[in-house]
């Protein structure tokens, strides 16, 4: 299966298998200091564009890196991020130079501005198109937590504080 211009892979091993799924901002890389660009209420009012290009200057969360180094080569790692493809090079120079282990990395593709849970509902079922089996998800979107439950996935909640200010129930705080 040819797979999407948006997804690279790291070191060639193919989509299938066993495989967990981390998000990366606020799950491996620390956004936290990216946030005040997304302070206005509309989307459409928000600086998506210096958010993302800002992704440079991320820390590492320390506990993230231990946490996908610890996961068996038995397993594919993909990370699922909403990251623009625009950003593609600095993620992979990011990733490379924190030493995150990854099988691939899914970004957005051009002109994909859907929602990102409708985004990222849309990837995780090419991956299982592709022959990934999903054992567990992991991510700091309340959003993303129920939607990846609702297709059936094991998901894990990983509390990054960038959407304390949301109004979500009290399962995922």
């Amino acid at each position: 299966m040819a797979h999407p211009s948006h997804w690279t892979s790291n070191g060639g091993r193919p989509i299938g298998g066993r495989t967990i799924v981390f998000d990366l901002d606020g799950v491996i890389a620390d956004a936290s200091h990216r946030q005040h660009f997304l302070a206005a209420e509309r989307s459409s009012d928000k600086d998506w564009d210096g958010f993302f290009n800002a992704c440079v200057d991320d820390p590492v969360i320390e506990q993230g890196r231990r946490l996908v180094g610890s996961i068996s080569d038995d397993f594919c790692v993909v990370i699922l991020t909403a990251r623009i493809h625009e950003t593609r090079a600095k993620t992979v120079a990011w990733l490379s130079a924190n030493g995150v282990r990854h099988d691939w990395l899914i970004l957005r593709g051009h002109h994909q501005g859907v929602p990102s849970t409708e985004w990222k509902r849309e990837q995780l079922e090419h991956l299982e198109e592709a022959g990934a089996v999903i054992e567990l998800a992991l991510d700091d979107d309340p959003r993303n937590i129920a939607m990846l439950r609702d297709l059936g996935l094991t998901a894990t909640y990983i509390h990054s504080g960038y959407y304390d200010d949301r109004d979500y129930d009290a399962e995922f705080r």
